[in-house]
């Protein structure tokens, strides 16, 4: 399966921006599975926010405290990766680089962290239904295989999925950690997924950074 350097899903994003550009922090966890929540309702009366709303949202560098600053996506010239061993991420389709592009109404931030760490905030609205059968497709592809290797034209990484809990906020709610492993170190990448009504937080970064700003996102996200 080809995928574009630049842009795919944001945890795989993270893995190839772990072993190519900035230096994320070495941490433990290991492998396995897929979750999806058990299906939540869906109501059919929550504004769907445009864009510009979903920006004014986001997280900024004081939100964050101390050590943090936003800073561009990164872009990068190398051009493909592949993903080799999991074909069930053909399910998301091989013409879309980014599975999230399916909802138009978007916003991201990137920021740097205290020790080189990146943190990654994105938000998307849609219709509750559209978010919600569109995020569990892309979350059971993405965490169909225990383990598959990404390959670049500099390097071939192992990568390890495993399912982690995710406190019980919003209507539903997906954690996905990838375990990085290439060129002799090991990098492990959190994303915690959560829909609020029509509202979809997606934060990645490492395990602890996640966890602590997890919480904080969603109720910016969220606030009415």
């Amino acid at each position: 399966m080809r995928l574009h350097h630049s842009a795919i899903l944001t945890t795989t994003c993270l893995a190839l921006w772990a072993l190519t550009s900035c230096s994320a922090p070495p941490s433990d966890n290991a492998p396995a599975g897929t979750q999806a929540e058990t299906p939540i309702p869906v109501g059919v009366d929550h504004e769907v926010l445009p864009s510009e709303q979903l920006a004014e949202r986001l997280l900024t560098a004081d939100d964050l405290g101390p050590g943090y600053a936003a800073r561009p996506a990164a872009t990068t010239a190398s051009s493909e990766a592949s993903v080799e061993g999991c074909p069930q991420l053909d399910q998301l389709g091989s013409a879309v680089d980014n599975p999230y592009a399916m909802f138009p109404n978007q916003g991201k931030r990137v920021f740097a962290g205290p020790g080189g760490t990146q943190l990654t905030e994105e938000l998307y609205s849609a219709p509750p239904k559209d978010l919600s059968a569109g995020v569990g497709r892309i979350m059971a592809a993405m965490g169909a295989c225990p383990s598959y290797q990404l390959v670049t034209s500099t390097s071939v990484a192992e990568i390890r999925t495993q399912v982690v809990p995710v406190p019980r906020l919003g209507d539903e709610r997906w954690g996905l950690v990838l375990t990085v492993a290439a060129g002799g170190r090991r990098t492990v990448i959190q994303q915690t997924v959560i829909r609020d009504g029509a509202v979809l937080l997606v934060v990645s970064g490492s395990p602890a950074e996640v966890t602590v700003h997890g919480q904080t996102a969603l109720a910016k996200a969220t606030a009415r």
